[in-house]
């Protein structure tokens, strides 16, 4: 299995780190694998019969003896050594699924499939609560969260920004404003209910970002509180550099407050990966005082 991760990284030759690759970068990457590797021996009784592009999956096939057979673990061999080369990131960011196919004569043998998101190491466990009672920037509000372990707690750089949690480039941002008025939690509601006033409080959120691009927005509850939940993607430009970002918020009218929790980074694979976590965080959000 070793032997056939060496013909993998072929590959890794034409692939880009930067951004996620078209289906049209994949088949030449297929076609330029597919030249290299036809015919080599790889051993177990193993020879690479050649690459192909399905979409977004690269189809690696090949020609076994009659007396090969698989092993009971071929998959989980197959992703722990996509791992120990180094090579699992690659195809986890740039959204390309692997399947292998193990043929003798015209009779398929064994097929493994890999789907992108199985590259991904992203996998977190939320750890203790971290509260912002009495902090500066809290305003008198008093909440706690679940911090997920292995992410950094910061402190708040930039105005009404009480506390983030981050990972590489992504963050979960814990943010809290005055608001101009008192809202009751069924006033909260009926705001929440207004198309285009929720229309209006996404894009000023975004308003960090051009081209703004709303992906989706819904009436949830937060604790015991009325909350909108939205995803939204767009361009953000620093130091020259127009980044593709998403973020998907929360925004809950609490009183004469509006706290908004934040999380996101860049526009690729990592944040669909880190989405359910994200959901995790929110849904470990508790009001204390609510239940003295």
């Amino acid at each position: 299995m070793r032997i056939t991760i060496t013909i993998i990284l072929v590959c890794l030759y034409s692939i880009s780190f930067s951004q996620s690759l078209s289906e049209s970068d994949i088949k030449k990457i297929a076609q330029k694998t597919n030249n290299k590797i036809k015919g080599v021996e790889i051993g177990n009784g193993i020879t690479a019969r050649g690459c192909l592009a399905i979409g977004r999956t690269l189809a690696y096939q090949y020609d076994v003896s009659n007396d090969w057979s698989p092993s009971l673990n071929m998959k989980e061999d197959l992703m722990e050594n996509f791992k120990e080369a180094g090579i699992s990131e690659v195809y986890f960011n740039n959204d390309i699924n692997v399947d292998f196919y193990y043929y003798y004569g015209n009779k398929l043998r064994k097929k493994i499939s890999i789907k992108s998101k199985e590259f991904s190491n992203l996998n977190f466990k939320l750890g203790d609560y971290e509260s912002v009672n009495g902090h500066l920037k809290a305003k008198g509000v008093n909440l706690k969260l679940r911090k997920p372990n292995g992410w950094e707690l910061q402190e708040g750089d930039r105005p009404n920004i009480v506390k983030k949690f981050s990972y590489k480039t992504n963050s979960y941002i814990i943010l809290i404003k005055d608001n101009m008025m008192f809202l009751s939690r069924n006033e909260a509601k009926d705001l929440l209910s207004d198309s285009e006033y929720v229309k209006e409080i996404i894009i000023e959120s975004g308003s960090y970002l051009k081209n703004i691009e709303i992906l989706h927005q819904k009436i949830v509850t937060i604790d015991t509180y009325p909350a909108l939940e939205f995803t939204i993607r767009g361009d953000k430009e620093r130091l020259g550099l127009n980044l593709k970002m998403i973020m998907k918020n929360w925004m809950i009218f609490y009183e004469d407050k509006i706290i908004s929790f934040s999380s996101g980074g860049f526009d690729s694979q990592e944040f669909y990966s880190l989405e359910n976590l994200y959901d995790s965080i929110t849904n470990s959000v508790i009001f204390p005082e609510q239940y003295n």
